[in-house]
């Protein structure tokens, strides 16, 4: 993936001078990302679906948290976060801060009780790291949001090979890729969405996603249910729910024009976060990029006939976008 990840905070670790102190804050955050004890059940640490072996991504359809519950969502790859500016499929949070809580109170996935519970267990685990990171507070909300949000900050991708060739690096493609390439910015019309400026491959906006037909019918009372329901209550119902999941933005918004938009992902590291979409539902890259141009002929887009050799060059160029691996540092 191009990233490491760094040494959890320890007794050790406090006494290298050589950190910043943002360093150590992301330190501190790491320990934190790890620890399985942050959970009900004492399994599920954020790395159980946001692995590094997997561009920060968990391998499944829908994420599984304490006592093996199932969400809704695909987990998304944290890599990039710094540049994103709202944040879960449905861009309900706008902050790292915010993000990075709410995980660890949601039943479904780490299932604490509350945030008394997440800074209690903090404070059992890890109160020496705050009280040298943070001496004038020590274990707060404020201090464990700005710690795992400085954490996710410092996972940014190392050059793909995409991202050589953009650089001048010829033969940092192979010809397929460079076909592909030429496909994605062209006739396919992939970067329409995928744009290329921002870096990260995503428009940051929201386009309608497929709805599974068995929850095709409880749509009109699932977006009708939650007209009364305070944004807290929604977010909620997102993970425990997959007729509320499926609204997509409408979620987030209560506007009709929203209903069943999902925000574009990022293409980063594409290649290693199968299964694909918001919901998981396709398994293969190459079923994605099929998904995709399916959908931009039947909203009317003038993409050309692709043969399945340009389908292919597609797929080729798509794996270049993932980095190389380099070694990390875990906790258990």
């Amino acid at each position: 993936m191009g990233i490491l990840l760094l040494t959890p905070w320890s007794g050790a670790a406090a006494g290298r001078t050589s950190r910043t102190s943002e360093e150590a804050l992301a330190a501190l955050g790491a320990a934190l990302f790890v620890d399985t004890s942050l959970s009900v059940d004492g399994a599920v640490a954020c790395a159980t679906c946001h692995r590094p072996d997997a561009a920060f991504t968990d391998g499944r359809a829908v994420s599984r948290g304490a006592f093996g519950r199932r969400g809704t969502r695909n987990a998304p790859s944290l890599m990039g976060l710094a540049q994103t500016r709202e944040f879960f499929w449905d861009g309900r949070r706008t902050s790292l801060e915010e993000l990075v809580m709410d995980p660890l109170t949601t039943a479904e996935e780490h299932g604490l009780s509350g945030e008394g519970a997440v800074l209690s267990l903090v404070q059992a685990r890890h109160a020496v790291g705050f009280a040298l990171v943070f001496p004038d507070e020590g274990v707060t909300r404020t201090t464990v949001a700005k710690a795992l949000a400085a954490y996710l900050r410092q996972l940014v991708p190392a050059p793909s090979p995409f991202d050589r060739f953009q650089a001048g690096d010829a033969q940092a493609l192979l010809p397929e890729q460079r076909r592909g390439f030429a496909l994605f910015t062209g006739r396919a019309g992939c970067a329409r969405c995928h744009r290329l400026e921002a870096g990260s491959f995503t428009d940051g906006a929201y386009h309608p996603g497929e709805v599974p037909l068995e929850i095709v019918p409880r749509q009109p009372d699932a977006a009708r249910g939650i007209l009364g329901w305070d944004s807290e209550a929604r977010r909620a119902a997102i993970p425990a729910r997959a007729d509320v999941a499926a609204l997509g933005r409408y979620a987030v918004s209560l506007r009709a024009v929203d209903l069943g938009r999902f925000r574009t992902p990022s293409l980063r590291n594409v290649a290693k976060t199968a299964p694909y979409m918001h919901d998981g539902s396709v398994p293969t890259l190459a079923e994605a990029v099929e998904r995709e141009l399916y959908y931009r002929k039947s909203e009317g887009l003038q993409v050309g006939d692709l043969t399945p050799a340009d389908r292919s060059s597609l797929v080729a160029f798509l794996q270049a976008l993932t980095s190389p691996q380099v070694p990390t540092q875990t906790v258990p």
